[in-house]
């Protein structure tokens, strides 16, 4: 970006703080420029910077603004909650297991019910479902963890236990919506 500075008519130099409309106007763009990359078609949310699609949830599902992810929701009434986590900023492990490890920080009394290997769309993932507490509270998980390139996908859904069927299904189709597309693609 060129240096900033702004003159009046009179010939004087007005620049004291000009450094910090300059790096304002930089912020601007860049976020400018990751909204643009992010775009909701057609009951799809489209990520063109990130390459990925994945349905929205709808009819009883309200979207959550949660740090750390890149989509949540929250069912009401029931509480479950589905969300997809995306990380392309550090090197990811190799191994999906070890993946979808990591996903389960935080809750203890953890017990795997099964774990297994599937496609997701044409991308090997690692599907668990596991029981647990968090933060002393009973909870059932369904987790899809996925990779691509640089980026670790993980498609979460939390519930209680007597909730967990409530949901899952419509989880489901959330979690098995999710394609990769080409990266910098304009799906419409």
């Amino acid at each position: 970006m060129p240096h900033l500075g702004v003159y009046t008519s009179r010939g004087g130099h007005i620049f004291p703080y000009a450094w910090r409309l300059e790096g304002a106007l930089v912020l601007i763009f860049f976020t400018l420029t990751a909204c643009a990359s992010r775009h909701i078609v057609d009951g799809f949310l489209v990520d063109e910077a990130r390459g990925f699609r994945i349905p929205m949830l709808r009819d009883g599902w309200r979207q959550l603004e949660v740090e750390g992810t890149e989509l949540a929701f929250r069912a009401e009434p029931g509480g479950q909650v589905a969300a997809l986590l995306v990380n392309c900023e550090e090197e990811q492990p190799t191994a999906l297991r070890l993946l979808a490890r990591r996903l389960f920080f935080g809750i203890s009394s953890k017990q795997v019910v099964a774990q297994n290997v599937i496609s997701l769309n044409g991308t090997e993932a690692v599907h668990t479902l596991l029981t647990g507490r968090l933060q002393e509270t009973p909870v059932m998980v369904s987790s899809y963890v996925a990779k691509a390139g640089e980026c670790a996908y993980d498609l979460v859904y939390v519930a209680s236990p007597e909730a967990f069927q409530d949901r899952l299904a419509e989880f489901e189709r959330f979690a098995k919506g999710w394609t990769l597309t080409a990266k910098g693609s304009k799906l419409k």
